[in-house]
């Protein structure tokens, strides 16, 4: 109830605070446990879309945001570091929006109190358990079961100046538009171009080989959104969400089934608000009236 700023929700989070707090709703539905668990979602927007699947107009994406896919049920939340310490796999890759990147190295100074047991100890064993000083050899060689960890913890993500770019390109050319309904169509249009263009077949466009080379090129499962260039519905709805915040498009981040994600819009049309769903893959600018048939085709497989 006391929850105040971004940083705090983040580290409440990062220690499990959303698991205990649900646990606690399910055992005694509880008034203020709801409140607690809207705050910390209102102000963690990274834990608020893994586990509403949804972001609203007026939730702003910032940098430091990641999509890591849909909560799954008895899952915790994982935070960056985690996420960034994980050897390279076959799941869905995890999608880091910032315009400064991400230094692993940085954020074991955090100290992120869900796994910090083990960097600490890496970090600050200058003594052993009896309080005597380890010899030279035994500081230069690590034990051996934490010799993976400290390998994977040494990966730098690169700088995303692809983002960088993005808002540039949009701030410059999409922002001084007219209309809102013209900023719309032409940001759907400027995300589809960056993300491979117009899809004719998803069974063709082999976005799933571009993000597996850039997960081994990187050596992580945490890829920059502006390194993605093939990408599908959930990679270009977010980048949609992003960079319309950046220049004051209003606009949602839906979760679907299927790598399903998309973008609801509001125009302004003759005194009254219309809702669309944008296309950024099959049509890209064209706008689906909410409800319709389209508008659920394009949701859903």
């Amino acid at each position: 109830l006391i929850l105040t700023s971004e940083s705090m929700a983040k580290e409440l989070n990062n220690n499990d605070a959303l698991k205990v707090l649900s646990d606690v709703n399910i055992r005694s539905a509880n008034n203020l446990v709801e409140l607690a668990v809207e705050k910390l979602l209102e102000y963690d927007l990274t834990t608020k879309y893994w586990h509403q699947g949804m972001l609203s107009q007026l939730d702003i994406i910032k940098d430091e945001f990641f999509d890591r896919g849909a909560h799954k049920k008895g899952e915790n939340f994982k935070p960056l570091q985690s996420l960034l310490e994980r050897k390279v796999d076959n799941n869905r890759c995890v999608i880091y929006i910032s315009t400064q990147g991400v230094d692993t190295e940085q954020v074991e100074l955090k100290s992120e109190p869900s796994t910090v047991g083990s960097l600490t100890n890496i970090k600050g064993r200058d003594k052993t358990a009896k309080g005597k000083k380890q010899s030279k050899a035994e500081k230069e060689e690590p034990p051996e079961d934490k010799k993976d960890l400290k390998e994977s913890t040494s990966i730098r993500l690169k700088f995303d100046t692809g983002l960088r770019d993005y808002i540039e390109d949009v701030t410059n050319k999409i922002k001084p538009l007219d209309t809102v309904e013209e900023q719309i169509i032409a940001l759907a249009q400027y995300v589809s171009n960056v993300m491979g263009g117009k899809i004719e077949d998803l069974t063709q466009f082999s976005w799933d080989l571009h993000i597996a080379q850039l997960k081994s090129e990187m050596k992580s499962n945490v890829i920059p959104i502006g390194f993605i260039k093939r990408g599908i519905f959930y990679h270009r709805a977010l980048l949609y969400k992003t960079l319309g915040d950046r220049i004051g498009i209003p606009a949602t981040l839906e979760r679907g089934d299927y790598n399903r994600a998309w973008n609801t819009v509001s125009v302004p049309k003759n005194g009254k608000m219309h809702h669309y769903v944008v296309d950024l893959v099959y049509e890209p600018g064209e706008l689906l009236t909410v409800g319709s048939y389209k508008a659920g085709v394009y949701k859903k497989l």
